[in-house]
């Protein structure tokens, strides 16, 4: 099994590829690009790939949802991660002597209020988290940082100048897995998540809502995204508490179809088990990691 996601060995996606393989055998490749990434699942070179989807702190990550509108794919597998931020450095020095730190841009945001105590210091994007590491690594600038998890700074031979700086405590990212549609898919799915666009007609997104309810599905999540080549013009991503073998949700697809210009089932997948954070509310799908 052979599993792409977007960075380097020590990203959080890594990580999230690590705890969706289980006790399988797996192989994992590294993508520069999530478009790059994508392309390689339609070109058969690999088995699945790892999207982050959705932060906790940060919200939808648009640039890799945006890639599904239209793709024939399907979401087998949905995973969550810890977000421990760490400031990485290649040797121990002062906070006063950083002149720049690098990481991913959704990384950087989710560390806002910690950076913005630290004026002095340029904040630079980069392509992904443990890339970031590396590159500070292999600089001969030794007053230049990158923020990452703590593991890829022990997986590169670096030094954390600080650890938790994420400016949310209980940071996690939703990841989901997908595969091409033609591909078998797994018999567990509790979970379904779409892409729809309608008329934009008065009521349309009423309407929709109106047929989950009558048939009495849960949405879990709506999300309004533009639609590149009508400006102003905007399809919804919506995730639904039911597995598409659930008829309620079935007779609502059906009926969808006939309010909607465009519908993508982007899968029906296994839901994933929220971490546990000291101190964060309990509910019924958290689990001790």
């Amino acid at each position: 099994m052979l599993i792409g996601y977007q960075g380097v060995e020590g990203s959080y996606s890594s990580i999230a590829c690590q705890k969706f393989s289980g006790e399988n055998n797996y192989q994992t490749r590294g993508f520069r690009t999530f478009r790059l990434l994508v392309d390689a699942l339609l070109h058969d070179e690999v088995d699945y790939i790892a999207l982050p989807v959705e932060n906790s702190t940060t919200g939808p990550i648009t640039r890799t949802i945006d890639l599904l509108k239209y793709l024939d794919v399907a979401a087998t597998d949905e995973i969550y991660v810890k977000i421990d931020h760490a400031l990485i450095t290649k040797h121990p020095i002062e906070l006063s002597e950083i002149t720049k730190v690098y990481s991913h841009p959704e990384a950087l945001e989710q560390c806002y209020t910690y950076l913005s105590k630290y004026p002095h210091i340029e904040v630079l994007e980069y392509t992904d988290t443990a890339g970031a590491v590396k590159l500070v690594k292999n600089s001969k600038d030794n007053t230049i940082a990158s923020i990452a998890g703590s593991h890829a700074a022990e997986l590169y031979g670096m030094t954390v100048l600080q650890e938790n700086i994420s400016d949310n405590p209980f940071n996690t990212t939703r990841f989901l897995f997908f595969k091409k549609k033609k591909a078998r898919v797994n018999q567990v799915q509790d979970k379904t998540s779409i892409y729809v666009e309608t008329t934009h007609s008065t009521g349309s997104l009423s309407d929709i809502l109106n047929i989950f309810k009558q048939h009495d599905t849960n949405l879990l999540n709506l999300i309004s995204r533009p639609i590149q080549t009508k400006p102003f013009v905007y399809g919804f991503f919506i995730d639904i508490d039911s597995g598409l073998g659930n008829e309620a949700l079935k007779m609502a697809l059906e009926e969808l179809e006939d309010s909607c210009t465009y519908i993508n089932i982007l899968g029906s997948y296994r839901k994933g088990k929220i971490p546990t954070y000291k101190g964060a509310p309990q509910n019924e799908t958290t689990i001790n990691s």
